[in-house]
């Protein structure tokens, strides 16, 4: 698995995004690991896909709803053939929807029978998303936060201060990868033990903290080298903090290149 990114963009106050996916037979397609500050639905439309959101992991199908939480981390990985909407909504707009304020979604919402429904409305916006003015943007936001909330079962809002507090530190490691990060050193910054902090990380991010610094570090490294190809790969690797060759190569033969 990847290290999970920040996913900036969809920070913006009143970010909105919405894309119909269709996974031909020939394409290869994966989804790094990531998080923001918006809510995310995923409605699959055919097939099938796999997705991972926080420590649980499912096989969504055709007909099912999948529901992501504002800096929950997550990821997907959608089968040949797998047809999909995705939306995302900012918590900027999400602040202005009163009846989101204190009820959310489970993760995964199964089937309903209402689901044509919502299709039906996603179909019929779709083609007019290209030319939307902000108006109609926070419209459909409104409209879609409605209709799910009418029509799907809600929760009452968990606390996420765990999952928050996770988020903090993968943005401090993504901030600073090419310096010296220990466990001791985020502990401290951070208020946990070092048992606790290396406990929780493992589940969360589903590796420990030095993997997932030297996958962070070898995958901005690729990032790099595809930018400027004639860049010495070792100034390079030591620009995005690797100490020693042999730790960087050591890295590279694990971790080809993703």
């Amino acid at each position: 698995m990847y290290p999970y990114f920040y996913e900036k963009e969809a920070d913006a106050a009143n970010y909105i995004y919405f894309q119909k996916n269709l996974i031909t037979e020939d394409q290869i397609y994966y989804m790094l690991p990531h998080y923001h500050d918006s809510v995310e639905f995923v409605f699959m439309q055919c097939g099938a896909c796999r997705i991972h959101i926080g420590t649980e992991e499912r096989t969504v199908r055709a007909g099912e709803v999948t529901f992501v939480r504002c800096f929950e981390p997550h990821y997907y990985v959608p089968d040949a053939g797998a047809e999909y909407y995705v939306v995302l909504i900012s918590s900027g707009y999400l602040k202005e929807f009163d009846a989101f304020r204190k009820q959310t979604f489970s993760s995964f919402l199964g089937k309903n029978e209402r689901f044509e429904q919502v299709i039906a409305f996603l179909d019929y916006l779709y083609p007019l998303w290209e030319t939307a003015n902000e108006a109609m943007k926070k419209g459909f936001a409104e409209m879609l936060l409605g209709l799910m909330t009418l029509w799907y079962p809600t929760e009452e809002g968990k606390s996420q201060k765990s999952t928050q507090a996770f988020v903090e530190i993968l943005k401090f490691i993504n901030e600073n990868f090419s310096g010296e990060i220990t466990l001791e050193g985020l502990a401290e910054r951070f208020g946990y033990t070092k048992t606790y902090l290396s406990e929780q990380f493992n589940r969360f991010a589903g590796m420990p903290l030095r993997e997932y610094i030297n996958r962070r570090r070898i995958n901005e490294f690729y990032r790099r080298k595809r930018d400027d190809p004639a860049a010495p790969s070792c100034r390079i690797a030591a620009e995005v903090g690797f100490k020693s060759l042999n730790t960087f190569y050591r890295a590279l033969h694990k971790y080809p290149n993703f």
